[in-house]
């Protein structure tokens, strides 16, 4: 399953930011992949036991 994530093209985070998408403690399960609507920035996810941020990174 992909997770799909949309980010404010007006105000976009900066690169490097993290964002929480899941908060749950111990998440199961992965993502197959990620989807960000930008053409400069990737989404990356964090896997913890507190839940699932993802990192924003350059392309």
């Amino acid at each position: 399953m992909g997770l799909p994530l949309r980010l404010d093209t007006g105000r976009p985070p900066a690169e490097g930011s993290a964002l929480p998408v899941v908060d749950v403690p111990r998440p199961h399960g992965r993502f197959t992949r990620t989807e960000v609507n930008s053409d400069r920035l990737r989404a990356v996810p964090v896997y913890t036991a507190e839940g699932l941020p993802v990192r924003l990174v350059q392309r």
